[in-house]
């Protein structure tokens, strides 16, 4: 940004420009993004990655391949989520450390991709041609450098040079040339920074932000939408330029968007920005008198955590991806999506094949009432959680850290006292007290209609600690003021008012966008350098236009097809 007191060429001063907020982006186009310096593939986008490249090599003997290469697979480091809060809505693709452990175990699945390739005639023919099996003067240097330029297209995602070739072909040595020696090319070629990295140079352009080259397009595009390298049509587009133009950029969007590989993709940014961390096992308490009364003939099974979470997923594809649902329309549908029964007794309704309209609630409100994110594995409810989900996951908002001695266990069960109680009398004074009563408590209190399997109930049900005996009963009490937008005093008597509130506020578009913008960069926001990019997606929310349109949106802005070399 300019200097203060200087004028920024556009008759205005750098005082006089409104600044981005957390819920309106500002987008001022002579601002330069930072980058990643050299980001690396996600652990999903490598295991996908190599599962192609070995497809491309071995077509009829890929599945057994990849069953040999698995244990190297399994080696290579998992990532760590990572976001803004340590418990919910953070994402893989964020963590871009790499130790010696990747390097070790990326050397091991290339070393058993080429030893794998070399240890059959067929499997050599396959990916090399016949001049590699025959044992006369084909098996040359123009039969290994054919490998090396169509394999290594795909491998590192660019045109290939004679100077690639050159470089690739030194651990075969001189011709004639034995199997173990492609496996080492193909080994070799599998461990370049071009395949376990996104190394962008950008066009030969001068200036601050330039336009990315066909290839890299190709990639971002293919590891946005596919999360693996791109196929040949999207190769064939980058080879002819077609990609760089606008109509060739977009009927590869619209290609890549409609393919069912886009579905897992967005199904995995979903999970990761929506899933409740904090949700235990269901069963994990069962043979416990207090939680076996409390769960009473419904008998909670190892999957029910898995599945409440996925019936989340499932939402959100629903109306981002299958549908032309709106963002507005996911966060107050009235459909479930459970697809086994015990999710469906939970809900009472009847589960849903995953075709079709899904069958209607009868007592829910909106995403806040699903069951992922009422059950807590335990008897008692946990509404300080909840309203750090909805804070923290859906607006996007800051929460003070708590004092280093407050309480980190959750409220314990009372004989006498609900739960809704039992959290106003520890949050009602002392350091915590107007977090909680401004920030947490209201949104946490408005689903306490539901009970800790996510069950509807109009009254909490206390037991006996020792025996599970049933000792009293009181009614649930969901009036409260959210205020999901600072300073609002509107009263909410429960979820479905909750919901309206928080349909009407800025903060769910805005914070959609800054989730989906982590996901796709692999890097946290900047709400003033990045205003233009998260402007864009913002507008399609707020226009009421298609969820799916709006995850569209993002890899067609002008942020997505370039790059900046001012790193972080």
């Amino acid at each position: 940004m300019g200097a203060i007191g200087g004028d920024d060429g556009d008759g205005t001063s750098p005082t006089d420009k409104v600044p981005s907020t957390p819920t309106n982006f500002v987008c001022d186009d002579t601002l330069v993004p930072t980058s990643l310096p050299l980001r690396r593939l996600s652990l999903a986008q490598y295991r996908n990655t190599v599962g192609d490249l070995v497809r491309w090599l071995a077509p009829s003997d890929a599945d057994s391949i990849l069953t040999d290469v698995e244990p190297a697979l399994a080696s290579v480091p998992d990532d760590t989520r990572i976001g803004p809060d340590k418990h919910f809505a953070a994402y893989g693709r964020l963590d871009q450390a790499v130790q010696q452990a990747h390097v070790d175990a990326t050397y091991g699945v290339a070393e058993a991709v080429g030893a794998a390739i070399a240890a059959s005639p067929a499997r050599l023919a396959a990916a090399a041609g016949d001049c590699a099996v025959d044992g006369d003067a084909s098996n040359d240097e123009d039969c290994l450098a054919e490998l090396i330029r169509a394999f290594g297209e795909q491998a590192l995602r660019r045109p290939v040079t004679d100077e690639d070739v050159a470089f690739y072909a030194q651990p075969a040595g001189a011709a004639p040339f034995e199997a173990a020696d492609y496996g080492d090319v193909i080994a070799l070629l599998m461990t370049s920074p071009h395949m376990l990295y996104f190394v962008e140079h950008g066009r030969d352009e001068a200036g601050d932000k330039v336009a990315l080259d066909g290839y890299e397009l190709a990639s971002r595009l293919s590891y946005h939408f596919w999360q693996t390298l791109p196929d040949e049509a999207l190769f064939e587009a980058a080879r002819s330029g077609e990609l760089l133009t606008e109509a060739g950029y977009q009927a590869q969007v619209d290609r890549l968007f409609a393919s069912p590989r886009t579905r897992d993709a967005l199904g995995a940014f979903f999970r990761e920005w929506l899933e409740n961390t904090v949700l235990e096992d269901l069963d994990s308490r069962s043979g416990m008198p207090v939680f076996d009364a409390f769960a009473g003939d419904f008998t909670p099974g190892p999957e029910l955590r898995e599945r409440m979470i996925q019936e989340v997923v499932d939402a959100a594809l629903y109306y981002g991806y299958e549908t032309d649902g709106t963002y507005e329309d996911f966060l107050e549908s009235d459909r479930s999506f459970a697809r086994t029964d015990d999710l469906a007794t939970i809900y009472g309704v009847p589960t849903w094949d995953g075709s079709g309209e899904p069958p209607a609630f009868t007592d829910r409100a909106g995403l806040v009432t699903r069951a992922a994110y009422l059950a807590t594995g335990s008897a008692n409810t946990r509404p300080i959680m909840k309203g750090v989900f909805l804070r923290v996951a859906l607006l996007c908002d800051e929460i003070p850290p708590p004092p280093a001695n407050a309480a980190a266990n959750p409220p314990e069960l009372s004989e006498n006292l609900t739960t809704r109680e039992v959290v106003e009398e520890l949050t009602g004074s002392g350091a915590c007290a107007g977090c909680h009563a401004s920030i947490l408590n209201g949104l946490g209190f408005a689903t306490e209609g539901f009970d800790a399997l996510g069950r509807a109930r109009t009254s909490q049900t206390f037991f006996d600690p020792m025996t599970g005996a049933e000792v009293g009963k009181k009614p649930v009490n969901t009036v409260s003021v959210p205020r999901v937008d600072a300073g609002d005093e509107t009263e909410s008597q429960g979820p479905a008012d909750l919901t309206r509130l928080i349909v009407a506020s800025p903060k769910p578009s805005a914070c959609l966008t800054r989730q989906y913008f982590r996901f796709t960069f692999g890097r946290i926001e900047d709400l003033d350098l990045d205003a233009c990019a998260l402007a864009d997606v913002k507008a399609v929310v707020d226009e009421g236009q298609p969820l799916a349109q709006a995850l569209k949106t993002l890899a067609l802005s002008a942020a997505f097809r370039e790059r900046s070399f001012d790193v972080e």
